[in-house]
């Protein structure tokens, strides 16, 4: 399966082991266009989904139907793997925002107790937790965010944290300005005119995706 060894599930698990894993895990891949809604959930099934390629976007419904993004994968990635080991109190929507290969792998398979003691299972739940941890990490930095009253001050927040991230001043968001107003959770035309004023003011330098603090 293409791109399948760059995915951070099988990080240090070896191509050999991918292979052998593919039929034990019981691994289905699917196909999705653009605007179709990827199920992570099959009655009581639950999976754990792999982008190999294409974009998603991860979002939770809110009260008054509005979309908070939570997550924008493109090119590889893991979803559905906090609603697999959550209660779902809370409803989340998974979008296909590009044309996407996903392969599915049930939670049970991975929670499973391995029959041969594999080492690369051992590796790959490991990589799980890793990832878990990460988007803890991940859904603090967007609490911080929105800790700020005003607009400026999420924007500021969010474009410190992604220059750090990237170890440049000039750094690409990771997704168009309409799915950063909805992660911030902002009026998309107040957040326009927001980095229209911190232009002029020379805070900023914006082109497209790409951003630069000054």
């Amino acid at each position: 399966m293409k791109n399948i060894s760059k995915n951070a599930l099988f990080a240090n698990v070896s191509a050999e082991s991918i292979e052998k894993m593919i039929p034990c895990f019981d691994i289905k891949q699917r196909n999705f266009n653009e605007k179709d809604i990827i199920p992570t959930t099959d009655g009581a099934k639950e999976y754990i989904c792999l982008l190999l390629e294409g974009a998603v976007s991860v979002s939770r419904i809110s009260i008054d139907g509005s979309l908070d993004l939570l997550e924008y994968l493109e090119d590889t990635g893991v979803f559905g793997d906090a609603f697999a080991f959550s209660n779902k109190e809370d409803e989340f929507i998974t979008v296909c925002e590009k044309d996407c290969t996903v392969l599915f792998i049930e939670k049970s398979q991975l929670t499973k107790r391995c029959s041969n003691a594999c080492q690369h299972h051992t590796q790959v739940v490991e990589n799980l937790l890793e990832l878990m941890g990460n988007k803890v990490v991940h859904l603090t930095e967007k609490v911080d965010i929105l800790s700020h009253r005003s607009i400026r001050g999420k924007l500021m927040s969010y474009f410190r944290i992604q220059s750090t991230r990237q170890d440049n001043l000039t750094f690409e968001l990771p997704f168009s300005l309409l799915k950063l107003a909805n992660y911030l959770c902002i009026d998309r035309s107040a957040m326009m005119r927001e980095l229209k004023k911190m232009k002029e003011e020379e805070l900023i330098e914006l082109d497209g995706r790409m951003v630069t603090l000054l």
